[in-house]
């Protein structure tokens, strides 16, 4: 048996003996407690280290410093080793663990971290991964009636989320790298103003579902929002339709009905590849138009103009599409090349807004009849063009085919 190692808390002291049986080698404590020589032995050099602080511990509570203890003092170590008991921990680690957590916490109590950690670490919510919560989100909204192509946006999107944080949880996103990560997308401000709208939907409905603590804002509340610069609107002069118009007769007939509708209806690109001829009412004069671009599945009616009626009826179909071609505006282009007319992104639908506010002066109107805010008519499209415009644009009839019409194709 080799010198032993010695622990002591000053008034006690411990030895280690190392000792060799055979083959192998063991950890022999040696101390006096209670007037009688006590031994323990140990495989490994660590736990009998432990043991012997354990040891020195309580030597100080049962010796010298328990008489030290006021009656006060002893309640004191009485009731708490009664409240630790659940933990199996010893006295001495649980006041060192609440010390240093004291000290972290800077003067607010250690429940209130508790708390704080609870909310956003609830057991059911972590039992749910995020994808399982992004299925549970979007079939919500598929419920209550929201459009396809919306529903296919938030997977999407919350779908690229997931992939930019494997392993993340709900409660774990902060706003800092959230920004980060959407201001490191190639997308336009509007696109990425639309996805953070997507984020702070999800986040208020894992509030209302307590994933997430329900008396704070969520992270997504907090980011960014991008400055979008102002739209370039971009029309048709009257004499340019009634150029494109002939041009696409003569040559494309087939696609007449979607230019005549794109021109007449204000319609968005997806919508008019959604318009059949079922859609257009002849008899009622209005054409009802299906919403892509709002998040319920709203339809709206769009009058039946005079030119509009005039330029459909030679082409009119019980049903179908009003267009078979995947891209019309490429046929369009293909039709119009050599008409000496320049085609122009959502120029369609951009005149239509433009010429239908100076026909009728009423935005809010125009504003239902396109899918728009009254603010974003009045911004973009008021006073571009003037009363006498807006009749030579809604006058673009065909020049051999009256208004009155004959009677429908069969």
């Amino acid at each position: 048996m080799n010198q032993p190692i010695i622990l002591t808390n000053g008034e006690h002291e411990v030895k280690i003996y190392t000792v060799r049986n055979r083959d192998r080698w063991s950890y022999q404590l040696s101390f006096h407690e209670g007037g009688k020589r006590e031994r323990k032995t140990f495989g490994k050099l660590s736990v009998a280290r432990r043991e012997a602080k354990l040891v020195l511990n309580r030597l100080a509570v049962n010796g010298h410093d328990a008489a030290e203890l006021s009656t006060a003092d002893m309640e004191s170590y009485v009731i708490a080793k009664k409240h630790i008991e659940p933990t199996g921990l010893p006295l001495h680690v649980c006041a060192e663990t609440f010390a240093q957590a004291h000290a972290k916490l800077g003067g607010r109590t250690l429940l209130d971290a508790v708390d704080f950690f609870l909310e956003f670490n609830r057991a059911d919510a972590l039992a749910k991964t995020l994808p399982e919560m992004i299925t549970a989100f979007a079939e919500g909204r598929t419920a209550m009636g929201v459009h396809a192509d919306y529903i296919q946006n938030i997977k999407r999107q919350l779908g690229r989320l997931v992939k930019a944080f494997p392993g993340r949880t709900l409660a774990q996103y902060r706003t800092a790298e959230l920004d980060k990560w959407l201001a490191g997308q190639p997308w336009m401000p509007l696109t990425k103003n639309d996805v953070r709208k997507i984020l702070i939907t999800f986040g208020n409905w894992a509030k209302a579902r307590s994933y997430l603590p329900v008396n704070r804002p969520t992270e997504f509340d907090g980011m960014v929002t991008y400055k979008v610069p102002p739209t370039k609107v971009e029309i048709y002069a009257p004499a340019e339709l009634q150029k494109i118009l002939p041009t696409v007769q003569a040559n494309l007939p087939e696609l007449l009905p979607w230019v005549a509708c794109a021109a007449f209806t204000g319609a968005r690109v997806k919508e008019l590849g959604m318009l059949s001829w079922e859609s257009i009412n002849f008899e009622r004069a209005f054409v009802e138009v299906a919403s892509t671009k709002i998040r319920t599945k709203a339809r709206r009616l769009v009058p039946l103009h005079d030119a509009l009626r005039a330029w459909l009826l030679p082409y009119r179909k019980e049903k179908g599409l009003i267009t078979d071609y995947a891209d019309p505006h490429a046929a369009l282009n293909r039709a119009t090349a050599g008409a000496e007319v320049t085609l122009r992104d959502n120029g369609f639908r951009h005149s239509y807004i433009s010429y239908r506010v100076a026909q009728i002066n009423d935005t809010a109107r125009v504003a239902l009849e396109c899918g728009n805010s009254p603010e974003i008519i009045f911004q973009h499209y008021r006073e571009l063009v003037g009363p006498d415009e807006a009749t030579a644009w809604f006058g673009s009839a065909p020049a051999l085919v009256p208004v009155e019409a004959p009677a429908k194709a069969a």
